[in-house]
């Protein structure tokens, strides 16, 4: 297997990211991180992608609608306006007023572990075109690359900005999440809410690690109601840590 300087370049940089505030250490945002783009790219969109500039963090969208034109965007909505204090319903008021992920507003950044979005996990939406592009034989090459390159990668951005909160969706995914934010000498912490599960940790930065159900998929965690006992949960997360590091630094 040799990947191409232009993937390696890319896959490396801020691909697969929407954007937004990435905050820094006196100014710590939230980050909701996905597994891929849904949608699934064509080869010939993926050698434009390839083409972007990904050494910056990327600005975020530039119309706050669209927090609630795709049902992952509005559901994340819902679960960051209870982190935020309010209630699920108020989800559309919140998207509006506080604009998550959206160019010139601060506190929350979006991104997802892998950059090449594929229609779903099946191996066979591998194209023949992407290995000539990048210069992975199969999806399963890609995905060992970004195990081994990208997400060491995405974690020492986490130690450079170091988020107060990294949401991320999807518990099948939850060693990948681990590898790309959290550490390994520690275990994530598991909790049963309404049926479903609930992983989180404190990861040697002191950002709040937590790993939740799929928010788009019947199994996943998609009731109002569980919403916002998952939301409540994640807020008293926070402000456990906030005081634990108030306490810290005040010597007690």
């Amino acid at each position: 297997m040799k990947v191409s300087n232009e993937f390696e370049r890319w896959g490396l940089g801020y691909s697969g990211c929407d954007g937004g505030d990435i905050g820094h250490r006196t100014a710590p945002a939230i980050w909701v991180c996905g597994i891929e783009w849904g949608g699934g790219h064509t080869p010939e969109a993926l050698a434009i992608h390839m083409e972007e500039d990904v050494n910056a963090p990327p600005r975020g969208y530039s119309d706050w609608r669209e927090n609630l034109a795709y049902i992952f965007n509005w559901q994340v909505m819902k679960i960051l306006s209870v982190i935020n204090g309010g209630t699920v319903s108020e989800y559309k008021q919140f998207a509006e007023s506080v604009q998550p992920f959206v160019e010139g507003t601060r506190g929350y950044f979006k991104m997802n572990l892998y950059p090449i979005g594929f229609k779903d996990t099946n191996y066979a939406r591998w194209h023949d075109n992407f290995s000539a592009i990048t210069g992975f034989q199969d999806k399963a090459d890609y995905l060992a690359w970004c195990s081994e390159r990208r997400f060491p990668q995405i974690r020492k951005w986490a130690e450079e900005f170091v988020p107060k909160l990294i949401m991320c969706l999807g518990k099948t995914y939850i060693h990948d999440f681990k590898s790309a934010f959290d550490d390994a000498e520690s275990d994530l912490t598991h909790e049963v809410i309404d049926d479903r599960d609930l992983f989180w940790g404190i990861n040697r930065e002191g950002s709040v690690v937590v790993v939740i159900p799929f928010m788009v998929n019947p199994n996943g965690l998609v009731k109002n109601v569980s919403i916002q006992k998952f939301g409540e949960r994640i807020s008293q997360l926070l402000t456990s840590q906030s005081t634990r590091t108030q306490q810290s630094c005040a010597g007690v």
